[in-house]
């Protein structure tokens, strides 16, 4: 059965400034302590990750995958091509001008598993990657504004 979760955050960033982090999809290793390993496997002309490979280990399941990315503005999603754990993973950012010099960030995440595991692992595992999702994001924006 799939599992969902949306995070929502509000970004003291523009929405150009915030994708820029986003489409660094090499640094998820430094700002996901998810994420061991990341490789761009096919870009798009202006350079932008399609096809990426990412290696992941968060509470004891660890796992190779192949994510296919798009690209809109104020808005990238990525769906699963290949996994040994998982069945589906589908995400999306949508970013909003909040017309402040802030930016609205939602953050949504379906996946379904493999493997079975515990309901109280699944919760922990939702959290961890909706606040990595927004607050991590934003930490890793906001420092490169430094």
């Amino acid at each position: 059965m799939a599992v969902s979760v949306q995070s929502v955050i509000d970004i003291e960033a523009s929405v150009s400034e915030i994708m820029e982090v986003l489409a660094d999809v090499e640094s998820l290793v430094d700002w996901s302590a998810a994420h061991r390993a990341v490789d761009i496997r096919e870009a798009d002309d202006d350079g932008w990750p399609l096809v990426v490979w990412e290696k992941i280990s968060q509470f004891g399941v660890s796992d190779e995958m192949v994510v296919q990315y798009e690209w809109y503005d104020g808005e990238v999603s990525w769906s699963l091509v290949e996994s040994g754990t998982q069945k589906i993973q589908n995400a999306r950012y949508t970013l909003t001008d909040n017309g402040d010099g802030t930016t609205h960030v939602v953050f949504d995440l379906e996946v379904e598993l493999k493997i079975k595991l515990p309901g109280m692992v699944v919760k922990k595992a939702q959290k961890s990657i909706a606040d990595t999702a927004t607050t991590g994001l934003r930490d890793e924006v906001l420092r490169r504004q430094d």
